[in-house]
């Protein structure tokens, strides 16, 4: 049972690592690709308001809280119209909002994963 309990850990600390990991990659391409052709008022508004829950979420994603992870799949969601609207109405950018909706799915799929490998853990203090 110990080593059925620590393999769970493990799991869980190296999905906690590659949910970090995306996060940092999603930004990433998100300021890549609206910094392609120069950052205009309206790229820094976008940027600031798709990454802001981010910005709240890492301390707490860091920490392993649950809810953090919970809430965070709703965060994801801007990020996945942002990337859908883009790929259909301007078809130069295909590239940069496919790779932006690929990793925001990921990121999805990433945060659900932890949420299900850490169900029947100890409950949180609140």
């Amino acid at each position: 049972m110990s080593a059925a309990l620590n393999a769970e850990t493990t799991l869980a600390r190296r999905l906690r690592l590659s949910v970090i990991g995306a996060v940092a990659v999603l930004i990433a391409i998100l300021i890549a690709w609206r910094a392609l052709n120069g950052l205009s008022t309206g790229d820094v508004i976008l940027i600031v308001v798709l990454t802001l829950p981010f910005g709240f979420a890492i301390p707490r994603l860091m920490a392993g809280n649950r809810r953090a992870y919970a809430w965070m799949t709703l965060a994801v969601t801007p990020f996945l119209v942002v990337a859908i609207t883009e790929a259909v109405a301007n078809p130069s950018t295909r590239l940069w909002s496919g790779s932006c909706l690929t990793m925001a799915f990921g990121l999805f799929v990433l945060l659900i994963a932890y949420l299900r490998v850490t169900r029947g853990a100890v409950p949180e203090q609140p």
